[in-house]
């Protein structure tokens, strides 16, 4: 009897140690996504506040504005050992400034929270929009994690919240530190796929187990309307928010479904080289064009945007696509040093002025440009928090823009 209670004590702690371990001692909450909001301020009280009235000093347990995601994993030691049943949290959006964008949330108890969660919890973005061409996958960062490793398959994994790769697995990455994952490969084949992340500690130990399977499919059918382009078409802004928050992708406001292709980081070149593989599997007829920049902010000439951007509209042509270029948003110097510590070419504005007139002898065209820029010639930071991309108001500028000028020609 004591051999096999011995082996059974093995047995149970191999099975263990294969689901992962899960942190104890922490709470996992979230909240709703604040309109463009860089970060949050988050306070612990131990009275119910309101979201107006300032929380008494005597009354306050903690507070942090480093959070850059709509929800977090608080170490329950920086709460004294209180009782979360008398305990209340409560939030409110902040600039890049930490400035309020708004009032604090109402309280809640944090009793509500998951103690000691077992998984990731992803960020969740509801969206009706086609899945991106390059998806992005989004997560509430785990407490102490060292880094995380995504993997995508194309079913669902056999293996539910387990802490070991499936057997679907056709793609995987690791990353050290942040809460998303850009996808660096196209999804344009038909099918259904799903992601999920795990999070791996210092000695390369799993962390608990993967987070919640999340599907997203691509559909065996041409796209009638796409948009083409680099981050601003791709989607994301107010600096923290990845491009799986539709909000941040203009092309959602439009009344009709548009296959977004775009991809972060493209200059026009780029563009103009990816356009056979990324554009044509998807036979567009019409195909919504921003790209250049990338390019612009970089020093490239106006001159050799214009031959990449010719480029595109050729292989349109060829293809039987119409093309409909956007003008080139404005951009501030000032704020993209700060957030990117990246220089801008002084010259910018000189170069974009060139592109913007080319793009004006098209044929089909939408100025994006008059409508985001300021009497100083830059993009104003109530458009933009990073001076590069804009934000869901800015955003909501280029999709009227484009509604109203597709509404105007009956392109439907």
């Amino acid at each position: 009897m004591k051999l096999l209670r011995i082996i059974f004590i093995i047995m149970l702690f191999s099975t263990l140690t294969a689901i992962g371990y899960a942190q104890d001692g922490k709470i996992q909450l979230q909240w709703s996504n604040a309109e463009d909001a860089v970060m949050y301020e988050f306070e612990v009280a131990s009275v119910s506040l309101s979201k107006n009235q300032p929380a008494p000093q005597k009354k306050t347990i903690y507070r942090t504005t480093e959070v850059y995601t709509p929800g977090l994993e608080l170490d329950l030691n920086v709460l004294g050992g209180k009782n979360l049943r008398k305990l209340y949290y409560r939030v409110r959006p902040l600039d890049l400034d930490k400035n309020p964008l708004g009032p604090y949330t109402a309280s809640v108890s944090l009793a509500k929270g998951l103690l000691n969660p077992q998984k990731p919890a992803i960020t969740p973005y509801p969206s009706h929009r086609p899945t991106p061409l390059y998806p992005v996958y989004a997560w509430i960062p785990v407490l102490n994690a060292a880094r995380y490793d995504i993997e995508v398959t194309n079913k669902m994994p056999e293996n539910p919240n387990g802490n070991t790769g499936s057997v679907y697995r056709i793609n995987t990455y690791s990353i050290n530190e942040g809460f998303d994952c850009y996808e660096t490969q196209p999804y344009s084949k038909p099918g259904t796929y799903y992601w999920r992340v795990i999070a791996i500690d210092e000695a390369g130990q799993p962390m608990g187990n993967y987070s919640d399977a999340t599907m997203f499919k691509i559909p065996n059918s041409p796209a009638r309307w796409a948009s083409f382009g680099d981050s601003i078409t791709h989607g994301g802004g107010a600096i923290s928010n990845p491009p799986t928050d539709e909000r941040f992708d203009y092309t959602s406001y439009l009344p009709f479904p548009v296959k977004n292709i775009g991809k972060s980081g493209d200059t026009a070149a780029a563009l103009a080289a990816r356009f056979d593989a990324d554009v044509l599997p998807f036979s567009p007829q019409y195909l919504i064009i921003l790209g250049g920049s990338n390019s612009i902010r970089g020093g490239t000439s106006g001159e050799a945007v214009i031959a990449s951007l010719e480029t595109i509209k050729q292989k349109c042509i060829a293809s039987g696509i119409t093309p409909i270029f956007l003008t080139l948003p404005p951009l501030n110097p000032e704020r993209i040093q700060r957030v990117f510590n990246q220089p801008t070419a002084e010259d910018w504005s000189e170069e974009m002025a060139k592109v913007n007139a080319y793009i004006k002898t098209q044929p089909y065209f939408v100025d994006i440009y008059s409508r985001l820029v300021n009497g100083q010639g830059i993009l104003p930071v109530k458009y933009s928090q990073d001076g590069l991309h804009p934000d869901i108001s800015g955003k909501k500028i280029m999709g009227q823009t484009v509604r109203d000028y597709v509404t105007k020609l009956n392109l439907k």
